[in-house]
């Protein structure tokens, strides 16, 4: 619990406002929300308990608050927990996860996308308390089609796609780009 308190203060810090708790029953685990303001104009939802399984912690994003994302943001940190704990295999950048619904109703996103969390200010994505290491990773939501698309391209290829396109990473009722 102790990295968990250091890793709220961290956001706190650099996000400027207080964030509200929540337990996710499928992580077994604390994730703060975190509200927007003038210098952020966005919700994060962050995983505060995930380091244990391999020193990462996730972030969702959106224009307005919703319980989806809570949800979805457990139910992604118990899939990263559980792949540590059965293979001993780390979230990297590319990963890709089912939510197994839209992440917003009428939204045609369904999946989220690990990479870096190039939203924040430099720095903010390594904390360390000086025995912990821990990195943040943004989750992007993507489509059936996009995943598909990220499977056989990879990665670079997709943010190619993505910025060509010039997809907004919080707009998740945007449609596919492939």
């Amino acid at each position: 619990m102790m990295v968990a308190g250091q890793l709220y203060n961290h956001c706190f810090r650099l996000f400027g406002t207080e964030g509200e708790l929540y337990h996710t029953e499928a992580a077994d685990g604390l994730l703060a929300v975190f509200p927007p303001t003038r210098e952020r104009g966005w919700w994060t939802y962050t995983t505060l308990e995930l380091h244990r399984s391999g020193g990462v912690e996730c972030m969702l994003y959106s224009y307005h608050f919703d319980c989806a994302f809570i949800s979805h943001l457990g139910q992604v940190a118990a899939q990263v927990a559980r792949r540590w704990n059965e293979a001993g295999r780390r979230l990297a950048n590319g990963d890709v996860f089912a939510l197994g619904k839209p992440i917003l109703k009428g939204s045609s996103l369904q999946f989220v996308l690990a990479t870096p969390a190039d939203f924040e200010v430099e720095g903010f994505d390594l904390f360390t308390n000086g025995s912990d290491v821990v990195w943040f990773k943004m989750l992007h939501a993507i489509s059936g089609s996009e995943a598909a698309y990220l499977k056989r391209e990879g990665l670079a290829a997709l943010e190619r796609q993505f910025a060509d396109a010039e997809v907004n990473s919080l707009d998740v009722m945007r449609p596919p780009v492939m």
